[in-house]
């Protein structure tokens, strides 16, 4: 019996002894951020510019937060060790350089006093550059549209860059158009907007064109009323079938061409009937108005 005891004596030591291990112990975390997977280049004139994506994890495989992504820096290196720079950007544009200079960049991220390796290197022979930017031919701004024309030109493609406060993204365009008319229904009445352009040869980047301002405004009347008619019977009162526009806001009622009230139904109930013309006035959200026919008694 005694034997028994101690034998459960030592099984339940030894619970104890191995309560909260599970397994292996953890490695130390390696905080050093994986180098960016692609670095992008564009040259724009004759300046190289580099841009890239944030590392989503450390060496060790861990992610990086969002809150840790505030504190990711970036050393470029330029032509393997020549010379080095820092930026919290992600993006890099580097100095006008002459045609037939090669150029290579390699980027390493950087959280606090962890430097990442670096990337695999991007290398360049600057080209022949396009020094000229796209010729505005007409730029209208209507009804939830804008509409930009370009003079013809020998480029790829025309890059639209679009802003509503006035900063442009430096890298992505928001369309890009192989033609001369750029179009643009992503845009509300009554708003400002932004635009500048660029000539485009894949890589090859020309200057931006002066920055465009419009506000998109309705400025197209609404179909009139139809049918007017005044009733006499009994009552003075006028009835009308609605415009078949669908921004119709309401209705005014005209005497001799005066504006004598208005509704957002179809009919208008008159004090008295006066002899002369009446007419009904369809009112667009932009104010726009469009009379219908005179009234016809009955």
């Amino acid at each position: 019996m005694k034997q028994i005891l101690a034998f459960i004596f030592i099984i339940f030591l030894s619970s104890f002894s191995t309560c909260g291990r599970r397994g292996n112990p953890l490695p130390p975390r390696d905080f050093h951020p994986l180098p960016p997977s692609k670095i992008h280049y564009q040259q724009v004139v004759s300046t190289p510019l580099i841009y890239w994506k944030s590392p989503a994890k450390f060496e060790d495989g861990e992610p990086i937060s969002k809150e840790e992504k505030k504190d990711i820096k970036y050393i470029i290196d330029i032509n393997f060790g020549h010379s080095r720079v820092e930026t919290n950007k992600n993006y890099f544009k580097y100095k006008p350089l002459k045609q037939n200079t090669k150029i290579c960049f390699r980027v390493a991220a950087v959280f606090k006093k962890f430097i990442g390796e670096f990337s695999e290197p991007v290398c360049r022979i600057i080209k022949a550059p396009i020094q000229e930017a796209p010729t505005l031919k007409s730029v209208k701004a209507g009804d939830r549209i804008v509409k930009i024309e370009f003079k013809k030109h020998k480029y790829k493609t025309i890059e639209i860059f679009k802003s509503d406060t006035g900063h442009f993204n430096i890298i992505k365009p928001f369309k890009t158009i192989s033609g001369n008319l750029f179009t643009d229904s992503r845009v509300e009445n009554g708003k400002k907007y932004f635009y500048r352009a660029r000539y485009a040869n894949n890589e090859i980047k020309g200057p931006f064109t002066k920055v465009i301002e419009v506000i998109p405004k309705d400025n197209i009347p609404p179909v009139p009323p139809e049918n007017p008619i005044l009733i006499t019977d009994h009552a003075c009162y006028l009835v009308w079938e609605p415009s078949i526009s669908r921004d119709v806001k309401y209705y005014k009622i005209f005497y001799n061409d005066k504006c004598i009230g208005k509704t957002t139904g179809l009919i208008f109930i008159l004090k008295r009937c006066l002899n002369g013309i009446y007419r009904i006035g369809a009112v667009d959200k932009a104010g726009n108005i469009t009379l219908s026919k005179p009234a016809v008694r009955r």
